[in-house]
């Protein structure tokens, strides 16, 4: 019974950790929320410095410098300076190659990120790949017949 208990737990634990994990991953750091709402209100510098800020908070978070790789070439796409927007691009879709632009981008800057993408990839889109499901221990079954075995 106890190790019973003790299984539980273990797994509440880390279903827990791995919620926690998921929020924490999925919840942007303050400095790129600022620059994501400085960028929306059109205050570029603003969200320039947010996003300088932010990627060196992000230093071990891919998903995080994605975001702000993206953002910075968003914001340079919005100024005229495309081949650093490019470079921006290509830099987010590099480390994370099925990324994409927020989906009120102008169609004229989702063209310029595809575009980036199908330079680099080859490809107009990339698929995030596949979460393999864990696989749970198959319950205990009864010893298979032998099928050589004599019908009783």
């Amino acid at each position: 019974m106890r190790l019973y208990l003790a299984a539980a737990l273990l797994l509440a634990g880390q279903v827990h950790a791995d919620a926690t994990d998921a929020a924490s991953a999925s919840t942007p750091s303050a400095h790129l929320a600022a620059a994501q709402r400085l960028y929306q209100k059109l205050d570029l510098d603003a969200a320039l410095a947010e996003l300088q800020q932010a990627e060196t908070a992000a230093k071990d978070n891919e998903d995080e410098t994605v975001q702000v790789l993206i953002y910075r070439g968003l914001i340079y796409s919005e100024t005229g300076k495309t081949a650093e927007a490019n470079d921006q691009f290509k830099r987010a879709l590099a480390i994370r190659p099925w990324a994409e632009v927020p989906a009120e981008t102008s169609p004229r800057i989702a063209r310029m990120f595809g575009d980036a993408r199908k330079s680099i990839w080859g490809l107009a889109s990339v698929k995030p790949p596949q979460k393999k499901a864990a696989a749970a221990p198959a319950p205990p079954s009864a010893p298979a017949a032998d099928p050589a075995a004599p019908a009783k």
